[in-house]
């Protein structure tokens, strides 16, 4: 799950050469299971979109294990939320034969990747409860739905529910949140890439869209559910960051984005305000409740919330050890470090501070596009 940013509710050969291969075996400890258990024993994943391969991060060691621990075996996987001992994996429509959402048991000695009911587009998800959860779908080809369905997390042999209702025309959906105010109540919220909005569901059953708000910028991607003074009253409100990546002008020029945030208990669609203007991340975490970390492709960003917009330290960019900047359309975190895949064969473990440490992940031909975290 992504890392909150309070209590409240929310929200992947291993030697390129003798040195990390070396490395790699040093790590493979943790992924020994103890006499008598069963299961994986890690807290962070790695997903490959192409081959569909989930691999074990040793967080610890920054190693990862050498061989997959699961595969759905298609092209484009993706995101990864793990409830309890179930790990649900979203699979998308592009050039593979069985797309839709997966899920595996994380206590079994020997996890299968197996197919959530219908097939569909899936892209992100949520679970709000042990009986509740949803999964985007989006298509561009138009071969499945522009949906968000529900799901039972606890008998996923049940399939998918029925479609949420009350989104805009041309809806395209991408990652889904949920967020509570700590005492039991919460919303999901959801994006539209295509039309640059974020929807709240009803709070009583969640089955259809009670308010629309309209980003700051355009490629509406990410959501990240934490706390943040958005009426300047002097009192932080629960909430969620919205990450915008600005999309494109009408000549595929890219645009800037922006993250903005929404208060769980907004009252009109016009109770959204911009946290920080012309940065352009696709996903979003938070190291604690002032420090954010978001993330797009060819970039990775520190957003200092304590700093006023403008103030120089206010946005760093994270590099690796060679000076490059890196990023993907995910980021995770976990144990005060901060998880970004580059797309390729690495993910890199970000401290607070913006120490960098590169870690192998899987084949040199791998193509990591997500991490997950198991509290």
């Amino acid at each position: 799950m992504k890392k909150l940013l309070s209590n409240y509710g929310w929200r992947t050969t291993c030697a390129l050469g003798i040195v990390l291969l070396l490395a790699t075996l040093a790590g493979c400890d943790l992924f020994t299971k103890p006499s008598g258990s069963t299961g994986s024993t890690a807290h962070v994943y790695a997903v490959a979109s192409g081959s569909g391969n989930v691999y074990e991060i040793d967080a610890d060691n920054a190693t990862a294990a050498s061989t997959a621990l699961v595969s759905t075996g298609q092209n484009s996987t993706g995101e990864m939320v793990i409830h309890g001992t179930k790990a649900f994996v979203a699979v998308g429509s592009y050039n593979n034969t069985a797309p839709g959402l997966y899920w595996f048991d994380l206590s079994s000695s020997t996890p299968t990747a197996s197919l959530i009911g219908n097939k569909t587009s899936a892209q992100y998800l949520c679970v709000v409860s042990d009986t509740r959860g949803y999964v985007t779908s989006a298509d561009y080809s138009g071969a499945y739905a522009n949906a968000v369905y529900s799901f039972d997390p606890s008998n996923p042999s049940a399939g998918l529910g029925s479609e949420v209702t009350g989104f805009a025309s041309g809806f395209y959906p991408q990652d889904i949140a949920y967020v509570s105010d700590g005492s039991g109540t919460g919303r999901v919220f959801v994006t539209d890439n295509a039309n640059g909005k974020v929807y709240r569901l009803d709070a009583a059953a969640g089955t259809a869209v009670d308010l629309t708000f309209t980003t700051s910028a355009g490629g509406t991607t990410g959501l990240l559910p934490g706390e943040y003074d958005w009426d300047n009253n002097g009192s932080d409100d629960a909430g969620v960051f919205v990450a915008n990546t600005g999309g494109y002008d009408a000549n595929w020029n890219p645009l800037p984005g922006s993250i903005d945030f929404i208060p769980l208990n907004a009252a009109s669609g016009s109770d959204i305000v911009t946290v920080q203007s012309n940065l352009s991340v696709g996903r979003l975490a938070a190291f604690d409740a002032d420090h954010l970390v978001g993330t797009n492709y060819g970039g990775t960003w520190i957003i200092d919330l304590t700093k006023s917009s403008g103030d120089a330290g206010r946005v760093t960019e994270i590099k690796n050890s060679s000076g490059l900047s890196f990023g993907s359309i995910d980021v995770d975190t976990y144990g005060g470090y901060a998880y970004v895949p580059d797309g390729s064969n690495t993910v890199y473990k970000i401290s607070s501070s913006g120490a960098v440490t590169a870690i192998a992940v899987g084949l040199s031909t791998e193509k990591i596009s997500n991490v997950a975290v198991r509290e």
